[in-house]
């Protein structure tokens, strides 16, 4: 049996990361079924976990439709061999978890304000996962304020709960 191509290697760890995600949604959902129903607010305490599974599967989708589309094309030589155009760290896994710990810690121990903390958490973790580059930096930097912004203004505004 040949080697398979790294890209579709990691397609298959695509797959595997998307089938655990939908296995952890469905604990959700059964753990979200078993919580009382609303007496005073207006959504109920089963709300949030409801939305993180739907969240979370919908993702689960999209990462196992592109997982799906690399394994049905056919191998391209180009796919073993590693571009040499940006830094891509080894470990991103780890470092990823490091980094989501260090960004609770912060939030929690250090009383870093929320608005700060998290679009400096997705740019480090989207540089981690991605690629080390100055544009992955400016786009994740980007991406984590408004997340940021919008996470503050739902929780707020809806759901009256003050974040850091």
């Amino acid at each position: 049996m040949p080697a398979l191509p790294n890209a579709k290697l990691r397609a298959l760890g695509d797959l595997a990361l998307a089938a655990a995600v939908v296995g952890g949604s469905a604990t959700l959902f059964v753990g979200a079924a078993s919580l009382p129903p609303p007496r005073f607010e207006p959504l109920g305490s089963a709300f949030m976990p409801r939305v993180l599974g739907a969240v979370l599967i919908v993702l689960a989708i999209i990462v196992a439709l592109r997982a799906a589309l690399i394994l049905i094309r056919p191998a391209d030589v180009s796919d073993t061999a590693p571009s040499g155009a940006s830094l891509r760290l080894p470990y991103r896994g780890a470092i990823t978890l490091v980094l989501l710990v260090a960004y609770v810690a912060a939030m929690d121990f250090a009383r870093v304000p929320f608005l700060l903390a998290t679009p400096l958490f997705v740019m480090l973790a989207g540089m981690t996962i991605h690629e080390v580059s100055p544009r992955s930096a400016l786009v994740h930097a980007a991406l984590g304020l408004v997340l940021a912004l919008a996470l503050h203004y739902v929780f707020s505004t809806f759901l009256f709960i003050r974040i850091g």
